[in-house]
């Protein structure tokens, strides 16, 4: 006959967590920011992460401070209403680029591409 709900229910997959302390702690410990982070934990949703390091501070009683997590991570360059192009330099991988306040740049366009080039 049928099956019932309870029944149906014990049947479909559980979906097992990422969650590994000893790996998280360590990527932590090496100052890792977030996004190296889920890289590394295979972490698909800055939520998650999140839970998982609250669940870490709370086993090892310790806070844990991560670059990036707490912070609108868009990497997606805007528009504002203004006409002008909004970027947050720090959401984005720039490997060794540094940038203080008052740098310029150059502006050109390419092959459907903006470029810019540090003066």
């Amino acid at each position: 006959m049928g099956e019932t709900k309870a029944e149906e229910t014990t049947k479909k997959k559980k979906i097992e967590s990422k969650f590994n302390a000893a790996k998280l702690r360590e990527a932590i410990k090496e100052g890792n920011n977030a996004t190296q982070i889920m890289k590394a934990l295979d972490i698909k949703h800055k939520q998650t992460l999140k839970q998982y390091v609250l669940k870490l501070m709370s086993s090892d009683k310790q806070f844990y401070e991560i670059p990036g997590l707490y912070m609108n991570s868009s990497s997606k360059a805007k528009v504002t209403k203004y006409g002008t192009i909004k970027l947050i330099l720090k959401n984005y991988d720039l490997g060794d680029f540094e940038f203080k306040e008052d740098d310029e740049f150059s502006v050109y366009s390419e092959d459907n591409r903006i470029i810019l080039e540090k003066l």
